[in-house]
Protein backbone atom coordinates (compact mmCIF):
# COMPACT_ATOMS: atom_id res chain seq x y z
CA UNK A 1 0.00 0.00 0.00
CA UNK A 2 2.71 2.49 0.98
CA UNK A 3 4.76 1.81 -2.16
CA UNK A 4 1.70 2.26 -4.36
CA UNK A 5 0.97 5.63 -2.76
CA UNK A 6 4.57 6.73 -3.19
CA UNK A 7 4.40 5.82 -6.85
CA UNK A 8 1.25 7.89 -7.19
CA UNK A 9 2.99 10.85 -5.59
CA UNK A 10 5.78 10.74 -8.15
CA UNK A 11 3.21 11.60 -10.81
CA UNK A 12 2.22 14.91 -9.21
CA UNK A 13 1.76 17.60 -11.84
CA UNK A 14 1.88 21.41 -11.58
CA UNK A 15 -1.27 22.78 -9.96
CA UNK A 16 -3.90 25.00 -11.55
CA UNK A 17 -6.67 26.87 -9.75
CA UNK A 18 -9.43 24.55 -11.00
CA UNK A 19 -7.36 21.54 -10.03
CA UNK A 20 -7.64 22.42 -6.34
CA UNK A 21 -11.43 22.07 -6.27
CA UNK A 22 -11.39 18.54 -4.72
CA UNK A 23 -9.35 19.78 -1.75
CA UNK A 24 -11.59 22.82 -1.25
CA UNK A 25 -14.73 20.68 -1.29
CA UNK A 26 -13.23 18.12 1.10
CA UNK A 27 -12.20 20.75 3.66
CA UNK A 28 -15.63 22.34 3.55
CA UNK A 29 -17.37 19.00 4.05
CA UNK A 30 -15.04 17.95 6.89
CA UNK A 31 -15.89 21.11 8.80
CA UNK A 32 -19.57 20.09 8.86
CA UNK A 33 -19.02 16.88 10.87
CA UNK A 34 -20.02 16.92 14.54
CA UNK A 35 -17.32 14.41 15.51
CA UNK A 36 -14.64 12.14 14.05
CA UNK A 37 -13.02 9.05 15.55
CA UNK A 38 -10.26 7.48 13.45
CA UNK A 39 -7.43 4.98 13.87
CA UNK A 40 -4.09 5.86 12.33
CA UNK A 41 -0.61 4.52 11.62
CA UNK A 42 2.50 6.65 11.71
CA UNK A 43 5.84 5.92 10.04
CA UNK A 44 8.89 8.02 10.90
CA UNK A 45 12.10 7.99 8.89
CA UNK A 46 14.99 9.63 10.76
CA UNK A 47 18.24 10.24 8.81
CA UNK A 48 20.43 8.93 11.66
CA UNK A 49 18.54 5.60 11.88
CA UNK A 50 18.65 2.75 9.37
CA UNK A 51 15.18 1.43 10.25
CA UNK A 52 11.80 3.15 10.16
CA UNK A 53 9.78 3.67 13.34
CA UNK A 54 6.17 2.46 13.23
CA UNK A 55 3.43 3.39 15.70
CA UNK A 56 -0.35 2.90 15.74
CA UNK A 57 -2.63 5.46 17.28
CA UNK A 58 -6.01 7.14 17.38
CA UNK A 59 -7.54 10.59 16.93
CA UNK A 60 -10.78 11.96 18.39
CA UNK A 61 -11.85 15.20 16.80
CA UNK A 62 -14.51 17.88 16.90
CA UNK A 63 -13.71 19.54 13.57
CA UNK A 64 -12.49 23.07 14.02
CA UNK A 65 -12.91 22.94 17.81
CA UNK A 66 -10.90 20.28 19.70
CA UNK A 67 -8.94 17.06 19.35
CA UNK A 68 -7.07 14.32 21.20
CA UNK A 69 -4.17 12.62 19.38
CA UNK A 70 -2.67 9.46 20.90
CA UNK A 71 0.33 7.65 19.45
CA UNK A 72 1.18 4.13 20.60
CA UNK A 73 -0.89 1.40 22.24
CA UNK A 74 -0.74 2.01 25.13
CA UNK A 75 -0.04 5.70 24.37
CA UNK A 76 3.55 6.90 24.46
CA UNK A 77 2.74 10.40 23.21
CA UNK A 78 -0.45 12.44 23.36
CA UNK A 79 -1.59 15.84 22.19
CA UNK A 80 -4.79 17.63 23.15
CA UNK A 81 -6.37 20.86 21.98
CA UNK A 82 -9.28 21.83 24.24
CA UNK A 83 -10.42 24.80 22.19
CA UNK A 84 -8.03 27.26 23.82
CA UNK A 85 -4.61 25.70 24.48
CA UNK A 86 -2.50 22.87 23.06
CA UNK A 87 -1.01 20.27 25.43
CA UNK A 88 1.80 17.90 24.40
CA UNK A 89 2.35 14.93 26.74
CA UNK A 90 5.12 12.35 27.02
CA UNK A 91 3.15 9.42 28.42
CA UNK A 92 6.29 7.45 29.34
CA UNK A 93 8.16 10.15 31.27
CA UNK A 94 4.87 11.78 32.37
CA UNK A 95 6.01 15.24 31.32
CA UNK A 96 3.88 17.81 29.52
CA UNK A 97 4.09 21.18 27.78
CA UNK A 98 1.35 23.75 27.33
CA UNK A 99 1.36 26.23 24.45
CA UNK A 100 -0.78 28.57 22.39
CA UNK A 101 -2.35 27.26 19.17
CA UNK A 102 -0.14 29.55 17.07
CA UNK A 103 3.07 28.05 18.51
CA UNK A 104 5.09 26.68 15.58
CA UNK A 105 5.58 23.36 17.43
CA UNK A 106 1.82 22.80 17.43
CA UNK A 107 0.96 24.36 14.07
CA UNK A 108 1.61 21.32 11.82
CA UNK A 109 -0.62 19.10 13.96
CA UNK A 110 -3.44 21.64 14.02
CA UNK A 111 -3.20 22.09 10.26
CA UNK A 112 -3.35 18.32 9.77
CA UNK A 113 -6.51 18.05 11.87
CA UNK A 114 -8.27 21.05 10.39
CA UNK A 115 -7.97 23.37 13.40
CA UNK A 116 -7.63 27.13 13.11
CA UNK A 117 -7.87 29.66 10.29
CA UNK A 118 -4.80 28.21 8.62
CA UNK A 119 -6.57 24.89 8.12
CA UNK A 120 -9.24 26.34 5.82
CA UNK A 121 -8.73 26.27 2.07
CA UNK A 122 -7.99 29.98 2.06
CA UNK A 123 -5.67 29.59 5.06
CA UNK A 124 -3.72 26.79 3.41
CA UNK A 125 -3.23 28.98 0.35
CA UNK A 126 -1.79 31.69 2.59
CA UNK A 127 0.48 29.33 4.55
CA UNK A 128 1.64 27.17 1.63
CA UNK A 129 2.54 27.33 -2.04
CA UNK A 130 0.89 24.54 -4.03
CA UNK A 131 3.61 22.88 -6.10
CA UNK A 132 1.52 20.13 -7.69
CA UNK A 133 -1.63 18.00 -7.67
CA UNK A 134 -2.66 14.62 -8.96
CA UNK A 135 -5.78 12.44 -8.84
CA UNK A 136 -5.87 8.65 -9.13
CA UNK A 137 -9.46 7.40 -8.98
CA UNK A 138 -10.91 8.79 -5.72
CA UNK A 139 -7.47 9.71 -4.29
CA UNK A 140 -6.58 13.41 -4.65
CA UNK A 141 -2.96 14.31 -3.80
CA UNK A 142 -1.59 17.81 -3.30
CA UNK A 143 2.04 18.80 -2.70
CA UNK A 144 2.64 21.94 -0.59
CA UNK A 145 5.66 24.10 0.25
CA UNK A 146 5.49 26.23 3.43
CA UNK A 147 5.74 30.00 3.60
CA UNK A 148 6.84 32.28 6.42
CA UNK A 149 7.58 30.88 9.88
CA UNK A 150 6.42 27.36 8.94
CA UNK A 151 9.64 27.03 6.94
CA UNK A 152 11.51 26.91 10.26
CA UNK A 153 9.79 23.61 11.09
CA UNK A 154 9.11 21.81 7.79
CA UNK A 155 10.38 21.64 4.23
CA UNK A 156 7.25 20.27 2.56
CA UNK A 157 3.88 18.60 3.06
CA UNK A 158 1.92 16.13 0.91
CA UNK A 159 -1.80 15.55 1.59
CA UNK A 160 -3.97 12.78 0.20
CA UNK A 161 -7.75 13.24 0.33
CA UNK A 162 -10.40 10.66 -0.54
CA UNK A 163 -12.86 12.53 -2.75
CA UNK A 164 -15.58 9.95 -2.14
CA UNK A 165 -15.57 10.36 1.65
CA UNK A 166 -14.02 13.88 1.68
CA UNK A 167 -11.65 12.78 4.42
CA UNK A 168 -7.88 12.91 4.85
CA UNK A 169 -6.27 9.53 4.08
CA UNK A 170 -2.58 10.32 4.33
CA UNK A 171 -0.25 13.17 5.16
CA UNK A 172 3.54 13.39 4.87
CA UNK A 173 5.76 16.00 6.53
CA UNK A 174 9.41 16.47 5.65
CA UNK A 175 11.02 18.32 8.54
CA UNK A 176 13.98 20.69 8.41
CA UNK A 177 16.31 18.06 9.90
CA UNK A 178 15.43 15.59 7.14
CA UNK A 179 13.01 13.52 9.24
CA UNK A 180 10.01 12.31 7.25
CA UNK A 181 6.76 11.60 9.12
CA UNK A 182 3.97 9.77 7.29
CA UNK A 183 0.57 9.43 8.94
CA UNK A 184 -2.06 7.17 7.35
CA UNK A 185 -5.67 7.38 8.52
CA UNK A 186 -8.10 4.45 8.37
CA UNK A 187 -11.80 4.97 7.44
CA UNK A 188 -13.29 7.18 10.16
CA UNK A 189 -16.39 6.89 12.32
CA UNK A 190 -18.35 10.10 11.80
CA UNK A 191 -20.88 11.92 13.94
CA UNK A 192 -20.89 9.37 16.76
CA UNK A 193 -20.68 10.23 20.50
CA UNK A 194 -17.06 10.67 21.65
CA UNK A 195 -15.68 9.31 24.97
CA UNK A 196 -16.66 11.51 27.92
CA UNK A 197 -13.90 13.94 28.88
CA UNK A 198 -11.73 13.01 25.89
CA UNK A 199 -10.48 16.60 25.51
CA UNK A 200 -9.73 17.11 29.22
CA UNK A 201 -6.29 16.92 30.85
CA UNK A 202 -5.55 15.47 34.29
CA UNK A 203 -2.85 18.02 35.07
CA UNK A 204 -1.81 16.22 38.26
CA UNK A 205 -0.49 13.22 36.30
CA UNK A 206 2.31 15.21 34.65
CA UNK A 207 5.37 17.27 35.42
CA UNK A 208 4.93 20.51 33.48
CA UNK A 209 7.88 21.91 31.57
Amino acid sequence: MLFRLLAMMLLICPAHADGMAPLKMALEKQAQHRSVSVAMRQTKRIPALSEEIFEKGHVWLQPGKAFRWELGKPPVQSAVFDGNRVFLMDEVRKTATEMAPDDRRAKPLLLMLGIGEGATFEGLNQAFTVSGTNQVREHFIVSLLPKGQLRRAINSMVMQINTRTSFLERIEWTQRDGTVVVTEFFPPELNQPLPKGVFQIDRGRYTWE
